[in-house]
């Protein structure tokens, strides 16, 4: 049981792990995990969910919620930690994500097809919808 402690502080000082995560890739290595080592590395607070979601959130700031949101999902946080981690956070909205792209990019309207095609491309990469993404960029071709 000891090595089995050790391993997972090992894999907790390289990185952040959610419960779900460190346990799945705990019983890679060694098959079932005591529920008893997962309890003291949340006693000792060496692994906590909620550290995890504010981390990413503050990471991930620059994307759409509901993206970070399907990426906690998936890491395996609970939807309570998760829309409270949600709601701390500061989110750009579409037009602003959208004029940091074009300023970083050096791009000015009118945008061409293929310089809006890029956008759309990266808009949808950090999780915004398809269609707003879409209406953003005919109105600032219309603005022409």
């Amino acid at each position: 049981m000891d090595e089995i402690y050790h391993h997972a502080l090992k894999l907790l000082r390289r990185r952040d792990y959610t419960i779900s995560q460190l346990r799945e890739k705990m019983e890679i290595k060694f098959g079932e995990v005591p529920d008893e080592i997962i309890s003291t590395l949340l006693q000792h607070r060496y692994l906590d969910d909620s550290r995890y979601a504010l981390n990413l959130v503050a990471r991930r700031r620059h994307c759409h919620p509901s993206a970070v949101r399907e990426e906690l999902l998936r890491a395996g946080v609970s939807v309570e930690i998760i829309e409270e981690s949600i709601l701390n956070g500061d989110w750009p909205t579409l037009r602003d994500a959208l004029r940091a792209k074009m300023k970083g990019w050096n791009l000015h309207a009118p945008i061409h097809h293929r310089e809006a095609s890029r956008l759309f491309r990266a808009l949808a990469r950090l999780g915004f919808p398809e269609d707003e993404i879409r209406e953003e960029l005919e109105l600032i071709h219309e603005q022409q």
